[in-house]
């Protein structure tokens, strides 16, 4: 049922963001590409909902990013971010989101506890530069 290729996309962005982003700390990207939401990604630290939105070309796939999910003592689902993100800008955005956490977070601070302590909207503004940023550079 999925509506978004999702296996391969996984695995290419993931070695993207081996390419790009060093981290001592795990975080948990789930990518789910079916409104069923199999993927469980309500308990990701990131999770990746797989969504088409209609451009001049045509159908796109394209992803809703929520986060801030965990399991467990304080278990929570994550939260969305507004947006939609063509799916080949998933790897360069997902390395933005990553980057700000690695950058602002103290000490064996894990991604839960850093987005619970900055919030939704500091990671709604690192979202929106990020899709900025590429759509400046789409257009240069």
């Amino acid at each position: 049922m999925a509506i978004v290729e999702t296996k391969e996309r996984a695995r290419s962005v993931a070695a993207y963001l081996d390419r790009h982003v060093e981290l001592d700390e795990d975080v948990r990207i789930h990518f789910v590409g079916c409104p069923n939401a199999c993927g469980q990604k309500q308990i990701a630290d990131i999770g990746l909902q797989g969504v088409m939105i209609k451009t001049p070309e045509g159908m796109q796939e394209a992803f809703e990013i929520a986060v801030g999910g965990i399991l467990g003592p304080g278990a929570q689902f994550n939260e969305r971010l507004k947006g939609r993100v063509p799916a080949e800008h998933v790897g360069p955005v997902l390395a933005e989101l990553i980057m700000f956490y690695k950058e602002h977070s103290m000490d064996k601070e894990t991604f839960h506890q850093f987005f619970k302590r900055v919030g939704l909207g500091a990671f709604q503004s690192k979202l929106d530069a990020a899709v900025a940023s590429l759509s400046t550079k789409m257009v240069s």
